[in-house]
Formats: C-alpha cells, structure tokens, sequence
C-alpha cells in the first residue's frame, strides 16, 4: 500500500485504542461513590444545629432543676422526661396518640388543599373573582383558630368533625395567600412565551405556564399550612378527645404529671421538624427535576 506523506496510513478509528469498559465503570462508580458522600456530609453538616440546640436546651434545663429542686409536678428533670418517653414508646401509647394527631392534620390539611389551590388559582388570574374574595379573606384571616373552638362545637359536636375544621381554618388561608401570591408573580416575558409557542388557549397557557410557574409558592403555601395545621392540634384535642398529642398534654396536666406534659411537648417538636424536612425534600427535589 502506497503510503502518502503527511497522512496515516490507516483511519484514526482502528488505531484507536478501545476504551476499557471496566475502567469506565469504576469511574462512574466513584462519581457516584463522591456524590453519595457529598449527600452525606451536608446531612450531617444541616443536623448539627439541631443537635446543638438539643444538647444546650439539656444543659440549661438541667441546671435550672439543679439550683432551684422544684418539685417533679411543677419541673421534672430531663431524666424524668426521658424516662417517661420510653415508657410511652415501649408500651406503644406514643404511636397511638401520633397517629390520631397526624390523622387528623391530614384529613385537614388535605381538605384545605383542595379548596384553598383552585379559590387561589381563580383570585390570581381573575380580577373579578379577587374583587370578590379578597374582601373576604381579608376579613375571616386575622381571626385565630382558637376562636372558632365554640362554634365547631355547636355545629359539628364533640366528634371528629369540629376538630377537623379547626385545623382546617388554620391550614386554609396559609395555602390561598400563596397560591394566590405565585400566579401573580409569573413573569409576564413567560406568559408571552407560551402564547409564541402554541398555548393559544387561557386553559393550556394556565396548565403550561402559569401553573408550573406558580409551584414553588404553591408548595411554600403548602409546607407553612401543614406546620399552622401541626400547631393547632393542641387546641383541636382540647375539644373532648380521648385520644392524640393534645389529649396526652391536657391529660398530664389534670393529673399533675408534667413529665407527660413535656414528654407530649417533645413529641410534638420532633414530629414538626421531621415533617418540616420532609416538605424541604420534596421541594428540592421538585427544583431538581424541573431544571432537568
């Protein structure tokens, strides 16, 4: 074969050396070995406050119980408490009461959510519609959830039903306020877009632009209402329940055991912040696949 100067003699695609696919494979491996650690390390690093606060929350409680030995009715020591949330967790008392509180959050928050995005989605696009329910709202939100306790009384009695609307009037407006907050805020260079490349519709531009556009505030909306709605079981459960974290604090509290009063408290606490990081989650991962 005749060579010509200058060129190779053959095509560069059979001199190549073949990739060792092995190699690539440890490669992605450890790409992937170093993300998981990344993960790792800023989990540890975002649970370090909390373990901080725990630790000098302890510290400062315990030393009050030190200098001023009130009696266990009025401060029990965090030993106390301590050993009263493991009791309530090995008897299972603990699961029973969560699971009627978390119940009955949900049914609330679920039911706000379902009336509180599509009111929001109306008074955002429409000017009519928020002429006509921003007056409203602007009326019935100032007033506190407690204050509704007489009257889900009288309407729905002792049962399920008035506890339920109670965390229900506290979880609606935080979700309203937000939905309606994100539709106004679409950019209108977005709007336009959409209109260019074939919304030309109101009800395909409101399903491909307005509303992806209105989510992270819609999903703002939605992790402050759950935490309003946590909040509010207190007072829901103080209604004559037999059962949730409100009833195990009024409980303690009739029968002078503070140690469940705080044991309740804590419960409460703990549930809140894993919720809470739930919603944080959740949200990230929204953000994440939408800019994929």
């Amino acid at each position: 074969m005749v060579q010509v100067a200058g060129l190779d003699p053959q095509p560069a695609y059979l001199t190549k050396k073949p990739v060792n696919s092995l190699s690539s494979q440890r490669h992605g491996g450890g790409i992937h070995e170093e993300y998981s650690m990344n993960a790792l390390r800023q989990s540890v690093r975002g649970s370090l406050p909390y373990f901080a606060a725990i630790v000098g929350i302890v510290l400062i409680w315990q030393a009050v119980v030190v200098v001023t030995q009130p009696s266990p009715m009025l401060l029990p020591s965090p030993a106390l408490v301590t050993s009263t949330l493991a009791e309530l967790f090995t008897s299972g008392e603990l699961f029973v009461h969560a699971g009627f509180s978390l119940g009955r959050v949900l049914a609330a928050w679920l039911l706000a959510v379902a009336i509180a995005i599509p009111l929001g989605l109306a008074q955002g696009s429409s000017p009519i519609v928020e002429r006509f329910l921003d007056p409203v709202v602007e009326l019935f939100r100032p007033i506190s959830p407690l204050a509704w306790i007489p009257l889900a009384i009288l309407w729905f009695g002792i049962g399920e039903s008035g506890k339920v609307f109670v965390i229900f009037i506290a979880t609606f407006f935080p979700i309203l306020l937000n939905t309606v907050s994100g539709v106004k805020s679409v950019d209108p260079v977005l709007i336009r877009a959409g209109q260019v490349l074939g919304c030309r519709t109101q009800l395909k531009l409101f399903r491909h632009v307005i509303l992806p556009a209105a989510m992270p505030s819609i999903m703002v909306g939605l992790r402050i209402s759950f935490g309003t709605g946590w909040a509010a079981i207190i007072a829901a459960e103080l209604v004559a329940a037999n059962k949730g974290l409100g009833f195990l604090i009024a409980d303690g509290m009739e029968i002078l055991r503070s140690d469940r009063v705080l044991a309740g408290m804590i419960i409460i606490g703990v549930l809140g912040v894993l919720i809470d990081t739930a919603f944080r989650l959740f949200g990230k991962k929204m953000r994440r696949e939408e800019y994929q």
